[in-house]
């Protein structure tokens, strides 16, 4: 099949939402498996990082505590969007990782061995694409494999 294994990146948005409509259909053109992915954006912790924290905890709590909550919400909608997949039929591999967004998601697909990639071109912020960049551009200038990138709708 053409599109039998495909790799889902995620970061929750509403464009990725609209994003997960479509991995749903691909089932039809012959899609059997997903490898679902989060990429905890490790430029983004840094940011709230470098910013004062009204604690006072000991160095690395504050930090630790952050990337704790970050990983529990992420499980959670993760937990979500896989028995979504799974009700649909498909076979899920979930990962939940640190990193670079673009570069992890083109990592994965190539170690997954995924035949389509597919993101949402716009994520949480229009902000946050202009200071750090495009992941859907980046992930389309660097995968082998093809990329279907879901534009946001009019009202986000």
């Amino acid at each position: 099949m053409l599109f039998d294994r495909i790799l889902f990146a995620t970061d929750f948005s509403g464009t990725s939402a609209r994003a997960l409509d479509y991995v749903r259909r691909l089932k039809d053109a012959g899609c059997t498996q997903v490898v679902l992915l989060h990429v905890i954006d490790e430029r983004e912790v840094n940011v709230v990082l470098s910013q004062p924290s009204a604690f006072i905890n000991t160095e690395g709590e504050y930090e630790a505590e952050l990337l704790r909550f970050r990983r529990k919400n992420a499980q959670s909608e993760m937990n979500d969007i896989r028995l979504s997949l799974e009700d649909a039929g498909l076979r899920v591999t979930p990962y939940i990782i640190d990193g670079i967004p673009s570069i992890e998601i083109v990592r994965i697909a190539d170690a997954e061995q995924a035949s389509l990639i597919v993101v949402g071109s716009h994520g949480r912020s229009n902000i946050s694409r202009m200071l750090l960049g495009s992941v859907s551009e980046n992930v389309i200038r660097h995968a082998q494999q093809p990329v279907l990138v879901v534009r946001r709708s009019d009202g986000e």
